[in-house]
């Protein structure tokens, strides 16, 4: 009686130099991808509750929170040194603007802030996770 012997192959999958180097190839561009769908639910997630707060009757209220949010973005852009500095000093005027429409004219200017805020918040969010 003759016996056949014959080795089992360790690594059942195949493997090349091509699919090796791919690896990172393909990685980085689905982080960014994610990243970008992050930052958009984030940008979504605040203009609908902007939204959603311009519909309130607290008009006193909202215009003094996006008042604050005005003066933070001042200061921040006071303490800032990059180039980044002006969009925010332009930002935090903008939103002293839109406080002040949001008491005199009509509480739907908060929608027009919470469309600038979630701007900032969507770049940050996306610098960061990227």
């Amino acid at each position: 009686m003759k016996i056949l012997s014959s080795s089992w192959q360790q690594h059942r999958e195949l493997q090349t130099a091509g699919a090796q180097s791919l690896g990172p190839v393909i990685l980085l561009p689905v982080r960014e991808v994610l990243a970008f769908l992050a930052a958009g639910i984030l940008a979504a997630a605040i203009v609908l509750l902007s939204v959603w707060v311009a519909g309130l009757d607290a008009g006193g209220v909202l215009s003094a929170s996006t008042w604050g949010l005005g003066f933070i973005f001042l200061g921040v852009a006071v303490d800032n040194r990059r180039r980044g500095a002006c969009l925010q000093l332009a930002t935090g005027a903008a939103l002293l603007l839109l406080a002040w429409l949001q008491s005199c004219v009509s509480p739907n200017f908060a929608i027009v802030s919470g469309v600038l805020l979630a701007g900032w918040a969507a770049a940050g969010l996306f610098q960061r996770l990227r």
